[in-house]
C-alpha cells in the first residue's frame, strides 16, 4: 500500500462504474508520482553519503560548509572546521585488509558522531580522514569540543578477527572562520595543514591553524 485516497462529493449515492474508473487512473497516476518521489529521495541521499560509514560524503561536506560560510557572513558569526585523521589505521588495513578496516571506520566514525552536537556536522573526508563543522563555535569551543574527542577515544576500543582489541586514537587540526580563512577551500587547506603539522609534531594532539 503507497497510500490512501478520500474522494468526496457533494451528493449521496454509490460512485458509477465510468467514475470509480477514473478515480483508479487517478490512483495510479498519484502512486506512480508517490514512487518517483521516494526513488528521488533514495538517490539523493546515496548522492551525499559515504557508503561505508553511512555518514555524510566529501560533496555533501562542500555544499554544507559553503552553506556555513554564507550563514557566517550574514550574521556576522565565526564557526570552526576540524580535519582529523584515525592514528595508525593503516597498520589495521595492512594487517587485517580492507573488510576489517572498512568496518573499524564505521565503528570509530559513528561513535564520533553519536557524543556530538546535533547542530554540528560530521563528514567522511577520504579514507581515515574526518571532518567537523562546530556551528557558531570560536577556537575556545572549537579546543574544548577537540578536548572531548580526545577524551572520549581514550577508553574505546575496536574488537579485531583475532580477539585483539585495537585502541582507536586520533589527530586533528583546526582553522577557525574568519579568523583563519575566509572561503570554504582556504579552511579546509588551513585545518588540513594543522592537522599534517599535528602528526608530524604530536599523534594524538590537536593543533591550531596559522594566521
Amino acid at each position: 500500500v503507497v497510500g490512501v485516497m478520500n474522494i468526496s462529493r457533494s451528493i449521496t449515492g454509490a460512485f458509477s462504474s465510468s467514475a470509480l474508473r477514473l478515480l483508479n487512473l487517478l490512483a495510479d497516476q498519484a502512486a506512480i508520482a508517490i514512487a518517483n518521489a521516494r526513488l528521488h529521495a533514495v538517490l539523493n541521499y546515496q548522492a551525499y553519503t559515504d557508503t561505508i560509514t553511512g555518514l555524510p560524503n566529501r560533496r555533501a561536506l562542500d555544499e554544507h560548509l559553503e552553506s556555513e560560510i554564507q550563514k557566517a557572513r550574514r550574521n556576522a558569526m565565526s564557526f570552526a572546521v576540524i580535519m582529523m585523521d584515525l592514528d595508525h589505521f593503516k597498520e589495521i588495513n595492512d594487517t587485517y585488509g580492507h573488510t576489517v578496516g572498512d568496518q573499524v571506520l564505521r565503528v570509530a566514525f559513528n561513535y564520533l558522531a553519536q557524543n556530538l552536537r546535533s547542530s554540528d556536522f560530521l563528514a567522511r573526508f577520504g579514507g581515515d580522514e574526518l571532518t567537523l563543522i562546530l556551528t557558531q563555535a570560536d577556537l575556545p569551543a572549537a579546543l574544548l569540543v577537540a578536548q572531548k574527542i580526545s577524551e572520549s577515544l581514550a577508553s574505546f576500543h575496536v574488537q579485531l578477527p583475532d580477539g585483539k582489541r585495537a585502541r582507536i586514537g586520533i589527530t586533528g587540526g583546526i582553522a577557525v572562520y574568519p579568523t583563519h580563512a575566509r572561503t570554504a577551500s582556504d579552511l579546509l587547506r588551513a585545518a588540513d595543514e594543522a592537522l599534517y603539522r599535528a602528526k608530524k609534531v604530536e599523534r594524538g594532539s590537536f593543533l591550531v591553524a596559522r594566521g
